[in-house]
């Protein structure tokens, strides 16, 4: 009898041991579970994120573009080695009111024509004269054209980027379903999910790039895709090639 009841304590005991090994390894595949969901749950909302700030760094981007496509840039320029200071003719010019200052400098306004080696060939308007100009540009802003070439060649690479990560990101991320440790029937993911997932977050962070490039273009092209040239030049009452002459100056950075 003594051995009997030991043998059934000793069972007793055993069965209670594994019920709570048995549960305390369902809590911990439960934990696991659990943690790989949150860890799903914070990468879509990163997405998501991600998502809302490359639409509002689009905004911004466009804002201060808007402000670039204005004359108002570069207000200290150097001309025969004299600094000349603009900004009393840009506050001006977004007031017009009173006396317009520096009246030799003019608003001149049009797309790039063709590069020479005395500066830029410019057909457009000029202040106080009537319809279409070619007019020579001296000391043409060289930075500005340069940063419009460099977003051009910027694009086809990360163009070719992003077509290489969309098609990684348009793979499925699912397959079938399963019973998760909660007794509820949840979609498995694939082998290559966190792949497919990274991919998707490249492809939000190239097309806000793609998307910024092509903002910060189109603040320097005309509607046709031409250089647009807006900007405020000397009149140097010179003639070049049957074409009045205005001297950009060196911007002093």
């Amino acid at each position: 009898m003594a051995s009997g009841v030991r043998g059934g304590t000793g069972s007793n005991l055993i069965i209670i041991v594994r019920r709570y090994m048995g549960s305390m390894g369902y809590m911990s595949y439960k934990g696991y579970m659990g943690y790989i969901g949150y860890k799903r749950f914070l990468s879509a909302s990163l997405r998501r994120w991600r998502r809302v700030l490359g639409c509002a760094v689009i905004c911004v981007l466009f804002l201060v573009q808007s402000s670039r496509s204005t004359p108002t840039a570069y207000e200290r320029r150097v001309i025969n080695y004299h600094q000349v200071d603009l900004m009393p003719l840009f506050e001006w010019w977004d007031r017009r009111k009173g006396v317009r200052p520096l009246s030799s400098w003019k608003h001149v306004e049009g797309m790039l024509e063709r590069e020479t080696a005395y500066g830029w060939l410019i057909r457009g308007t000029i202040e106080g004269q009537s319809g279409l100009h070619y007019f020579l540009l001296r000391n043409p802003p060289q930075k500005d054209l340069a940063r419009l070439r460099e977003l051009e060649n910027s694009l086809p690479e990360l163009e070719q980027q992003r077509a290489t990560e969309l098609a990684v990101a348009k793979q499925p991320m699912y397959e079938g379903r399963e019973w998760n440790a909660y007794g509820e029937l949840v979609r498995s993911p694939t082998e290559n999910y966190d792949r497919i997932e990274q991919a998707q977050t490249n492809l939000q962070d190239l097309d806000t790039r793609i998307a910024e490039i092509r903002q910060e273009m189109a603040g320097m092209l005309d509607k046709r895709g031409n250089f647009r040239v807006d900007a405020f030049a000397l009149d140097m009452n010179q003639i070049y090639q049957g074409s009045p002459v205005f001297d950009f100056g060196f911007p002093s950075y």
